[in-house]
């Protein structure tokens, strides 16, 4: 039931009721931000599997990757990738962008992980 991290009842779900209903405005957006020209996703994976399997385009909420770098493992990062109705985030004001620490800065790289 679970291949590769997936609940393969929800996408077959998700599938059906996107087959029926479509994608309602109400529901939240997939979350990711742009990696090498694709969007690599934090939040959302069911429902974008789900979409693809029936040629189905979803809304995307994107962030940029050097902030989500910047927040990761904080309460701030787990805020970013919240799912977010859609409908809310036409609603959202535009923020200005603000540089990051730098890794090192970040991460004590002068230690062993493991």
């Amino acid at each position: 039931m679970t291949e590769g991290g997936r609940d393969w009842l929800k996408v077959r779900h998700l599938e059906q009721c996107f087959r029926e209903w479509g994608f309602d405005p109400g529901e939240p957006a997939l979350v990711g931000y742009p990696l090498n020209g694709r969007i690599q996703l934090l939040s959302g994976t069911h429902r974008h599997l789900a979409a693809m399997n029936i040629n189905m385009m979803l809304p995307v909420r994107i962030i940029l990757r050097s902030e989500w770098e910047a927040a990761w493992g904080t309460p701030e990062g787990a805020h970013m990738c919240r799912d977010i109705r859609v409908s809310d985030l036409e609603n959202l004001e535009v923020g200005q962008s603000t540089t990051p620490p730098a890794l090192a800065d970040r991460v004590d790289l002068t230690r062993d992980l493991y």
